[in-house]
């Protein structure tokens, strides 16, 4: 059994000649636009497959290779196939009759996760930048054009100020790029995608996409016999809930961990281990409030029972809506 816990506290000159063309759009529109840009994004896209090449690194700096291959057919069906060591995820959408199929086999790389979670954009900094209030404006950084937010809470996300693609997000200590972008029909895909935290590279997406005018006999057919499994994070079924836990006080980071918890019969949390995690900075905070969870206990048969269970645990500074 798995679940997704999160932490969160509320809490350049121009040309003048270039400057009367260009305005300060809201961030929820230059978000809207780079996302419509992005291949699969749109009912317009051309039919394509999108191939990378893995590396994903534990916060102990070991490597894992891996493959990430994304085949979209508009309108009609999408795939998505991911191999990273031991793990393996296939992900089909029906997107006629609205119906998806998902299966895994092992527990998620913690890098996965954080793949995902930031590919298509940076979705903790975006949920913060979508409020009212917040827009996009040129400035230079290193040297270099770009469309920015303002930087908040150590936080920014900036866009290519022509192309209007997503080009960088600042979350705290971590940093996402998206380079080298590639145009497949009226859209387009970053060749590579890279997570670093304190400037080390963490998860790095590095591929090219292809227009496909036929694809193989049986890709996107969803197995009769094989029921849809869930997202692999909280392993397709209801999470245990959580009814009890002790605050932290969070430092000004950002990051994921991957802790795997044995609960006694009463609900406590006997046991907490850590299997990765984003900084190793996070690690102790982390630790102690996996170790104060309290958990519903898990009846079966009428009798309270033990279980183990994986947590993929967000440390976040800040207010973060999910």
């Amino acid at each position: 059994m798995r679940c997704l816990l999160f932490v969160s506290i509320v809490l350049s000159c121009w040309p003048a000649t270039f400057a009367q063309v260009v305005s300060n759009p809201p961030f929820s529109a230059a978000i809207a636009r780079a996302r419509a840009l992005e291949a699969g994004a749109l009912a317009t896209d051309v039919p394509h497959h999108i191939h990378y090449d893995l590396k994903l690194y534990s916060h102990t700096g070991k490597l894992t290779r891996g493959t990430w291959d994304m085949w979209s057919d508009p309108l009609r069906f999408t795939r998505s196939d991911i191999v990273a060591g031991d793990f393996h995820y296939t992900h089909i959408e029906d997107l006629v009759h609205t119906t998806q199929w998902r299966h895994f086999n092992t527990v998620m790389p913690l890098k996965v996760y954080d793949l995902l979670q930031n590919y298509a954009e940076p979705g903790f900094a975006v949920s913060y930048f979508a409020l009212p209030g917040h827009d996009v404006h040129f400035e230079q950084v290193q040297g270099s054009p770009f469309s920015c937010t303002s930087q908040v809470l150590q936080m920014r996300v900036c866009f290519d100020p022509l192309a209007h693609v997503l080009a960088f997000a600042e979350m705290f200590n971590q940093t996402v790029t998206w380079e080298d972008w590639q145009p497949i029909g009226t859209h387009t895909v970053a060749r590579r995608f890279r997570i670093y935290d304190a400037g080390r590279i963490m998860v790095e997406a590095s591929g090219k996409a292809e227009v496909v005018k036929s694809f193989p006999p049986g890709l996107f057919t969803i197995p009769p016999d094989e029921p849809d499994m869930g997202e692999p994070e909280d392993n397709g079924t209801a999470a245990h809930k959580v009814i009890g836990s002790k605050p932290v006080k969070l430092d000004m980071l950002y990051g994921n961990l991957l802790i795997r918890v044995k609960v006694d019969a009463d609900g406590k949390v006997h046991k907490a281990d850590l299997i990765d995690a984003d900084d190793d900075d996070l690690i102790h905070d982390a630790m102690e409030f996996a170790k104060h969870l309290t958990f519903a206990p898990q009846v079966t048969n009428g009798v309270a029972a033990p279980f183990e269970q994986y947590i993929y645990l967000r440390y976040a500074l800040g207010e973060q809506a999910e």
